[in-house]
């Protein structure tokens, strides 16, 4: 039961994530059922009404025989009555489309409503009194019809049709344009779920966490660097906002590299190439630090970016290959984290790149997560065995704070 409530869930949050995928569907769903309600456009709903005589009584007051209701009903949808009244209006119907169109139906044992539909009003009450009309022809002359009904006579309209109901073009379009929007809205969840369920990258921090057994040690939302001006501006001017700073500083505190005085210490952030969220945390975390009164240097691919004096802090950004990643020829640090985003990696490709960093004889000490799914409401810092046996608790969404530039 639980891993089914869990599926749901993962499928819910599918849907969300891709919920302008599934408003995309139901809006062309929503413009199909406008476009279906203007080819087919509403019917106007007209009765009129037939009263038939009592069966005759006898002397004794008795009466000789009751009058199948039921045969009078189906007389007046038969085919010869329905030719008849499709001939009798304009424009002319055929029988199939004048049955399409007109319903009878035994009010009482004497009452029979004819019920007709048209596109004007004019229309549904012309075809609603020709029906009956012929009807009563049908029934009062001495034609072969079942029974005695040939020889009946004394039936007559109690009420012709004179109004007509309904046709309006506003509810029409709503119906047919909410059921569009509807059966559009589900077509695009089902693409959506079809779609992530061959998906095998991880999305939840605890997927994250779960996937190499390394804790997530903070969220941040990722810069948008796509020319060196935007670089330059990075390290000159990075501000982040509140949240951002606070999970860069949890990431300083708990690899023990906030230190603002005594001996130089270094981290490695590795990420992979392609991962474009990614990529700038290890100069987010160069200009945070000189925020805070820690000095810093950033070293990429051998270059470093040292500022004037002795530096407290020296960080290597290290770029792998999603395929085939590997540590060699990169100088070694105090510390050794790895950033990736959320929705870019598979549980494969991060082990891959664990065990060569591993196999470079170095200790990983945890994970940043950038642009976090909006709706984990893991933290990837709680032992998988333990979540399986804890009770769950709320938690805070954290790192989901976009920087405006």
């Amino acid at each position: 039961m639980s891993a089914q409530q869990l599926d749901v869930k993962k499928s819910w949050r599918a849907i969300r994530r891709n919920r302008l995928l599934v408003a995309a569907a139901a809006a062309v769903g929503l413009l199909g059922g406008i476009g279906y309600a203007f080819l087919q456009p509403p019917m106007y709903n007209a009765s009129a009404l037939i009263v038939l005589p009592p069966p005759p009584a006898s002397a004794a007051g008795s009466t000789t025989g009751s009058q199948s209701i039921e045969t009078q009903v189906y007389i007046a949808e038969s085919g010869p009555v329905l030719l008849s009244a499709g001939q009798n209006v304009t424009p002319t119907l055929s029988t199939e489309a004048t049955r399409a169109r007109v319903k009878a139906t035994a009010v009482t044992e004497d009452v029979i409503r004819i019920d007709a539909k048209g596109p004007s009003a004019k229309q549904a009450t012309g075809l609603a009194n020709a029906v009956a009309q012929v009807y009563l022809v049908f029934i009062t002359t001495d034609q072969k019809l079942p029974g005695d009904l040939g020889k009946r006579t004394g039936a007559r309209i109690l009420e012709e049709a004179v109004n007509a109901h309904g046709g309006s073009m506003i509810v029409h379009t709503g119906i047919y344009g909410g059921l569009g929007a509807l059966l559009g809205a589900i077509a695009g969840a089902v693409i959506v779920l079809a779609r992530e369920r061959g998906d095998r990258r991880l999305r939840l921090r605890d997927e994250i966490s779960d996937a190499v057994g390394l804790p997530v040690l903070a969220s941040v939302s990722s810069y948008r660097a796509t020319d060196p001006s935007d670089w330059a501006n990075l390290l000159e001017h990075y501000t982040p906002t509140a949240v951002d700073a606070w999970a860069l500083r949890k990431v300083l505190h708990n690899l023990a590299l906030d230190v603002k005085g005594g001996q130089q210490v270094s981290l490695t952030v590795i990420s992979f190439a392609d991962d474009d969220k990614a990529r700038p945390l290890g100069p987010q975390l160069a200009a945070f630090a000189g925020t805070v009164g820690i000095s810093s240097s950033l070293v990429i691919d051998q270059h470093h970016d040292k500022p004037s004096g002795e530096v407290a802090l020296e960080i290597h950004l290290v770029l792998v290959d999603r395929e085939a990643p590997h540590l060699d020829g990169t100088e070694r640090t105090t510390r050794t984290i790895i950033a990736l985003s959320a929705g870019t990696v598979t549980a494969e490709e991060l082990a891959r790149l664990a065990v060569a960093t591993v196999a470079d004889d170095r200790a990983i000490d945890g994970l940043v997560v950038t642009d976090p799914d909006p709706f984990d409401r893991t933290i990837g810092r709680v032992a998988q065995a333990q979540r399986r046996t804890g009770s769950r608790l709320p938690t805070l969404l954290t790192g989901t704070a976009r920087r405006t530039r």
